[in-house]
């Protein structure tokens, strides 16, 4: 299932969540986002079933940003969302240029 929507354009403000609540989903959006930050470069070595896994995980973190009232702190996912789907369309080419013309 693809979103046609990108990350910013689908935020739906909630209302705010206590602040260690906000807090704890920051650093979980940190540490996925330094994790996954070099997608581009690493494109090659994941399946096309880990990069839909690693955007549906990105778009989850957004939701529950958004969801808490925490929307603008999720700028760095929409960032990593658009990042995610170049290094789709790279694997695919990588895909599509290894078996050759048809």
């Amino acid at each position: 299932m693809e979103r046609t929507t990108s990350g910013a354009g689908r935020c739906t403000a909630g209302s705010p969540a206590p602040k260690a609540d906000r807090t704890a989903l920051l650093a979980e959006i940190a540490a996925f986002v330094r994790e996954h930050g070099d997608i581009l470069a690493r494109y090659h070595l994941h399946s096309m079933e880990d990069l839909n896994r690693i955007e549906q995980e990105c778009w989850r973190l957004h939701d529950a940003a958004c969801s808490r009232g925490a929307c603008g702190s999720a700028g760095e996912l929409v960032e990593l969302e658009y990042l995610i789907g170049r290094a789709k369309e790279m694997k695919a080419k990588r895909m599509e240029g290894e078996r050759g013309p048809g």
